[in-house]
């Protein structure tokens, strides 16, 4: 009899552990979803995160970046009441969100707000308008060369192929190579420029399908659709926009049409960069398998490029310069496709302005009478373009933030911008009162539109420059700034051709 009262003893006692995690489970789900409602009224999420800036961000920004754990669990449970606009990319609700900026008065004074950075530590992040400006124009800038988007290269630079480390990304205006980079992409890529002598009709890649294409786009919204339809949070685009995007961009600057296969392998090394991400943020070893397939990628992509004639004159014109020029060139390919194709750039743009169209079909008409200024007001308010840069504080700054609180910024600490929030900047988008409400709406044709600043410079300054190398007037920019504009014209044109007004299937939401 003792052993099956044992049994019994112990199921018993394994379904009072089980009811009792269960309670906990609830209690926990009942206690997030109390907060993310107390948090959808405007006042009290005002007073949570003038609260956390108060009592939590500390008053000195360390030297070196340490993820600060109180304040990560507080970031978080104070980002859930954006879940429903921003998906389960929620989570980066504080470098997305300009609501936390305006709660924070963060647009006033010196315009920064001091939350999480890529590197994982503290960081003050430049949230105004002009604060951004202050550190994109500075000749003298210096970027974080060991930090590519968020991946510690020194750590994980055996992921990348020879030639490619540092990108221009990690350079910045204050080294020369960073204008010896910029500069023979000016003397070799036409399809940077705002007029290039020829602009290449949109072409359909081999495997597009119109029909598919029109479909995963009708309902697509990038918060959700890729988590329910996809299965992938991370994916913010359909399949068959990406291809189409992917094979143009590469066609109208490496002047090479891709297999499908070849189109293949972009993905793979946009999934790879995606991993390293987060093998950088984790401090995770990345498995010697992976390293070496990543490399293999990336040359697979160069010896695509090599096939056209374009590449035989960008080896001559970088040997005739001095520089290595396969080196040049996969370091060219890997800068510009990580920067400028998918997300953030030419893709994610051309799927926000659909969403937009397919959302409200009356914009059409608006669209159809002024496509940049509907498309410019588009990358302001959602992004598509740049989206942050990392840094490293020129000296010691004490910044007086919104809430009143008083941090000091020391040299050589990390610093970094954000574009998506300045994008919100009541001084200049706000009109005459400067109104936050003003500045969130969407205007297409506002007079200043060219003080977009998605590409890192104000959209009307980059245009006084008569190449696309930089000059005083915009001293660093996104070098694919035009052409994501034709591209996403081009793209966003074809949609609305081809797909609007057909009858297709709907989204799952």
């Amino acid at each position: 009899a003792l052993p099956i009262c044992h049994v019994a003893v112990s199921s018993r006692f394994g379904v009072m552990v089980c009811g009792c995690i269960c309670r906990c489970c609830g209690l926990l789900v009942l206690f997030l979803a109390g907060l993310a409602g107390l948090l959808c009224i405007p006042q009290l999420e005002v007073l949570y995160w003038q609260t956390v800036e108060k009592y939590i961000v500390p008053d000195e920004i360390p030297l070196e970046p340490s993820t600060p754990v109180a304040y990560v669990v507080l970031l978080l449970l104070g980002e859930l009441s954006f879940l429903g606009k921003h998906g389960p990319s929620f989570l980066e609700s504080f470098i997305r969100e300009p609501f936390m900026a305006n709660a924070l008065n963060s647009f006033d004074g010196s315009g920064h707000l001091v939350s999480m950075g890529q590197s994982g530590g503290y960081t003050a992040i430049r949230t105004s308008h002009e604060a951004n400006k202050q550190m994109y124009y500075d000749p003298s800038t210096d970027r974080v060369e060991d930090l590519l988007i968020a991946i510690d290269t020194n750590k994980y630079g055996s992921c990348f192929a020879p030639g490619v480390l540092p990108t221009a990304l990690q350079l910045g205006t204050s080294d020369p190579r960073w204008w010896q980079m910029r500069d023979l992409w000016t003397a070799t890529i036409p399809g940077l420029k705002r007029y290039p002598p020829s602009v290449p009709e949109l072409k359909l890649p081999p495997g597009f399908h119109q029909d598919k294409f029109c479909q995963e786009l009708d309902g697509f919204s990038v918060a959700w659709s890729g988590l329910l339809r996809y299965q992938d949070p991370m994916k913010l685009r359909p399949d068959q926009l990406g291809y189409l995007v992917a094979f143009n961009f590469n066609y109208q600057l490496f002047g090479v049409e891709l297999t499908q296969a070849e189109m293949d392998l972009i993905a793979e090394f946009q999934s790879k960069i995606g991993q390293l991400i987060g093998f950088s943020q984790t401090g995770a070893p990345v498995p010697e398998s992976f390293a070496a397939r990543s490399v293999e990628v990336q040359l697979a992509l160069r010896a695509a490029v090599l096939k056209g004639e374009w590449s035989k004159q960008f080896l001559a014109e970088a040997e005739r310069r001095g520089m290595d020029g396969q080196g040049s060139l996969m370091n060219a390919i890997v800068s510009l496709i990580v920067a400028g194709m998918d997300a953030p750039g030419t893709a994610l743009y051309a799927t926000y302005v659909i969403e937009k169209l397919n959302s409200d079909r009356s914009l059409l008409p608006l669209y159809k009478k002024d496509p940049e200024a509907f498309n410019l007001e588009v990358v302001r308010l959602h992004g598509g373009g740049g989206a942050n840069s990392n840094f490293h504080a020129k000296k010691t700054n004490r910044w007086k933030l919104g809430s009143g609180k008083v941090v000091t910024e020391k040299e050589g600490s990390m610093a970094m911008t954000n574009l998506v929030v300045a994008s919100y900047d009541p001084a200049v988008w706000g009109g005459p009162s400067k109104d936050p409400k003003y500045a969130s709406k969407f205007i297409p044709g506002r007079e200043n539109r060219e003080r977009v600043i998605s590409w890192m410079s104000e959209l009307g300054d980059i245009r006084k420059c008569p190449n696309m190398t930089g000059c005083d007037a915009a001293p660093r920019f996104c070098p694919g700034a035009e052409l994501t504009q034709r591209l996403t014209r081009q793209t966003v044109d074809f949609h609305v051709e081809k797909c609007m007004g057909k009858v297709t299937g709907k989204d799952e939401m």
